[in-house]
């Protein structure tokens, strides 16, 4: 039997028999957007280019301020703005940022994007720029990406004539314009350190805007605590090819799909532009859904969250189902010589008898198991601060510690292990580790779709890493023969999610292309 046939029939046998005879050569694609549903999985359902965007901090001097896409790699992806990453593909990037003469704060690819850039927003917003760069005082305040959402919103409120108009995008909401969605004022208002922080605002912009008055109507505390209303609860992450954090954006339609837990689409971006796709068949828009936070958490983190975040409480089908919190909680059996596992709800610690001998926990493993979970949870919190300061052999080692900790008492299929595992892996990855980071994509690939949805670029992204990371670490012809398998997979599931006519999908064919010839 040929390779291309071994690997077909081993991906014939994967969780979905309508996929398994994909054309494994992954043509590229264009793609169309429907108008209306119902839709099937993979239809991309909605794109559009953002009303407001700003870039992130991390990445002003290394990407282009406007199109996000300046610095290209060989497979057309933009590069990735940790430091790290962007050191071992630097020697494929097309070299040249401008920077602006006038504010010396904003960086473009070009004079194209310089001078879009200069019509949209970037003609008024200089000026601010270029002022408050004058002390390091009011310079601060510009790394603050909300602060420039709300700038760029006043901008265009006073300059743009088609301020109140729906954003550039299909299928257009006509009722979805910037005065018409939701700021949430009622509540906001009611929170003192929101408003400490609007009072700031209010008094950084009349510090800059001295002696102007055409802003002085919307940089009063009452009207500028809508706007950033309206700016925080609607604003979207801009992610990059590699997954990483470009920027954040306004989407007025894309911001009117409500959340679910439990989520039927997803977004990806070409540059700045967002595409939703459908994850599952959906029979019309209103139906659809996507998440707003980390699958990982258990459900009432994750209904805190979403109500200090986004005022409202979550009933969707994952937060209804009571049996999920146990099942993302499962912890090994307490029995030595049993290899099952319980599910065991992770506040009361009720529990299921075993799945294989049927004996359920006595008090003393459940206040072990506690424990565990408790420090669990905290010593990822510190790995959380010390992932902010990009001290990657910091968080591997803590990450290590607590994963052994974790693995004697939580199952695989744990999502505090599963998240634990998924760091260790990343950051031996980044250190180039690639044994180490191997080995856990390995096991991540097992039971990740055990707990999570499998469409989704998380799980693409450890897919296409148990193959590039395989094949760096192993060496024989089978064994990178089976590896491929696990790339198939991952090219199923960015066709999926962001379409064969996506920046996304070009950087996995890429590296793809290049495993199968090896």
């Amino acid at each position: 039997m040929s390779a291309r046939k071994a690997v077909l029939r081993t991906v014939s046998a994967g969780p979905d028999k309508e996929d398994s005879a994909v054309d494994l050569t992954f043509p590229v694609q264009s793609v169309e957007t429907k108008m209306h549903g119902p839709y099937k999985r993979g239809d991309r359902l909605l794109y559009e280019k953002p009303w407001i965007f700003v870039v992130s901090e991390k990445c002003r001097e290394r990407i282009c301020n406007h199109c996000f896409e300046s610095l290209h790699s060989s497979t057309g992806a933009s590069l990735p703005c940790q430091p790290e990453i962007l050191v071992r593909v630097s020697r494929t990037m097309k070299p040249g940022l401008r920077r602006c003469t006038g504010c010396a704060f904003s960086w473009y690819c070009g004079k194209d994007c310089q001078k879009t850039s200069w019509k949209f927003v970037h003609k008024h917003e200089c000026q601010f720029f270029k002022k408050a760069l004058e002390t390091e005082e009011t310079a601060i305040p510009l790394t603050v990406e909300t602060v420039r959402l709300c700038l760029q919103a006043m901008i265009r409120m006073k300059n743009d004539p088609d301020w109140d108009r729906p954003a550039d995008g299909f299928p257009e909401l006509s009722h979805r314009t910037f005065p018409n969605i939701m700021s949430h004022w009622k509540e906001i208002r009611e929170d003192q350190k929101e408003l400490d922080f609007i009072d700031l605002m209010s008094s950084y912009f009349q510090k800059i805007w001295k002696g102007q008055d055409l802003y002085s109507d919307l940089i009063e505390p009452s009207v500028l605590g809508v706007i950033y209303g309206k700016v925080r609860i609607n604003n979207m992450t801009i992610f990059g090819t590699y997954g990483d954090k470009l920027g954040v954006g306004l989407y007025l339609s894309a911001s009117a799909i409500d959340h679910a837990c439990l989520p039927n689409a997803c977004p990806s971006f070409s540059g700045i532009r967002i595409n939703i796709h459908a994850t599952e068949d959906v029979d019309c828009f209103d139906n659809v859904r996507l998440s707003y936070l980390d699958q990982t958490y258990f459900s009432r983190p994750r209904r805190e969250m979403l109500r200090q975040r986004y005022y409202f409480d979550c009933f969707c089908r994952g937060c209804a189902d009571d049996r999920l919190d146990r099942k993302m909680n499962a912890v090994r059996c307490t029995k030595p010589s049993c290899k099952g596992h319980v599910l065991m709800d992770p506040y009361t610690f009720d529990s299921d008898p075993c799945s294989v001998c049927q004996e359920m926990p006595d008090d003393i493993s459940k206040e072990s198991i506690k424990r565990a979970l408790q420090n669990g949870i905290e010593a990822q919190a510190l790995v959380a601060e010390a992932k902010k300061s990009d001290e990657h052999r910091k968080v591997l080692h803590e990450s290590e510690e607590l994963y052994l900790i974790l693995r004697k008492v939580m199952h695989p299929t744990n999502t505090l292990l599963i998240s634990t595992s998924l760091q260790v892996a990343t950051s031996a990855d980044i250190l180039g580790q690639y044994d180490k980071a191997f080995f856990h994509f390995m096991q991540l690939a097992i039971v990740y779709p055990q707990v999570f949805s499998r469409w989704c670029f998380q799980y693409s992204e450890i897919l296409m890493k148990c193959t590039t990371r395989g094949l760096l670490v192993q060496q024989s012809p089978l064994q990178h023969r089976n590896l491929l398998v696990h790339f198939i997979e991952a090219m199923k599931i960015v066709s999926t999610c962001a379409g064969r006519d996506s920046p996304t999908f070009a950087y996995y064919k890429k590296f793809y292309d290049d495993c199968r010839q090896t």
